[in-house]
């Protein structure tokens, strides 16, 4: 009898446990329901009304999505968003691979050094942006080891790539910090066996690094998608969104708050957020198929 009690204090114990774990989540739920959950539903359903926070929302329909779809101001935000994302992300994903096999080897300095690397990412966009401002400008420290006379910030031929030269320097820490950690959880066994075999160094990469990295590279491919998409403050801080760098959060911005057209600034909002959920997907799928 003693041997058939055991397993029931036993599940009768689990199942307090689990009813504990769920009571204590419960109050956490509510605050992302209320703060996360509700205003996603609520911009989905202001997308199809005409609102302007002074008057009653009025249903349009689809008319904001359409508007938008022959706005020309809205499809410049959009390709100045994918300008800026490509220009900032694959060349901070490129340097922070580099940069984390240079600091793979255990040195001495190695942690001071890769604190160095992340200190950017620890810092807010609007106190970089307000460092890059100095930087950028035309007396400032790039011109002077550049040699150049470039106005960065007021000129449409510069100020967009000012913008992509900051975010380089800020993001490719973040990255770093991940691809470092995956470099470490190779196990060692696999490059002691390639040597063996004879690999040199590029074989090394692409048939044990590359292939170990697959799990990170498309976390840090999806996460720079997103990151770049959600580019907002140094275009604030630094252009107000002028000289060819309004992107899209910054539009949203200004639909909403400047032009208090709350619907038509919803309906982009839902617009975006359905593009980074098919290329999150897209992004996904093809680094699955790559696994298989």
């Amino acid at each position: 009898m003693a041997v058939l009690a055991l397993p029931r204090r036993r599940d009768s114990a689990d199942r307090r446990r689990h009813t504990t774990g769920m009571l204590l989540a419960i109050p956490a739920l509510a605050l992302f329901a209320v703060f996360a959950i509700y205003p996603m539903l609520r911009v989905f359903y202001l997308s199809v009304f005409d609102y302007s926070l002074t008057t009653p929302p009025k249903f349009v329909g689809m008319d904001n999505f359409a508007h938008l779809a022959t706005d020309p101001q809205f499809g410049e935000a959009v390709l100045q968003t994918v300008v800026y994302a490509a220009g900032t992300y694959v060349p901070a994903l490129a340097l922070a691979l580099v940069l984390a096999h240079a600091l793979n080897n255990r040195t001495r300095a190695g942690g001071l050094i890769r604190l160095l690397y992340f200190l950017p990412v620890a810092a807010s966009w609007v106190a970089v942006s307000v460092i890059w401002r100095v930087v950028l400008n035309p007396d400032g420290l790039l011109n002077q080891a550049l040699g150049l006379h470039l106005n960065w910030l007021t000129s449409s031929d510069t100020a967009m790539w000012g913008l992509v030269l900051m975010g380089v320097w800020k993001e490719t820490g973040f990255f770093l910090i991940l691809f470092l950690a995956g470099l470490q959880a190779i196990p060692g066994e696999l490059y002691e066996a390639s040597e063996l075999d004879g690999a040199g160094r590029w074989s090394r990469f692409r048939y044990v690094t590359w292939p170990m990295l697959r799990p990170v590279t498309a976390v840090c491919s999806v996460m720079a998608v997103i990151r770049g998409f959600q580019a907002f403050s140094p275009q604030l801080v630094l252009t107000n969104g002028g000289f060819g760098t309004e992107v899209v959060n910054l539009f949203v911005y200004k639909t909403a708050f400047e032009n208090a057209r709350m619907g038509r600034a919803s309906a982009v909002a839902v617009l975006m957020f359905l593009l980074l959920f098919v290329l999150t997907l897209v992004q996904l799928r093809v680094f699955a198929r790559r696994d298989r």
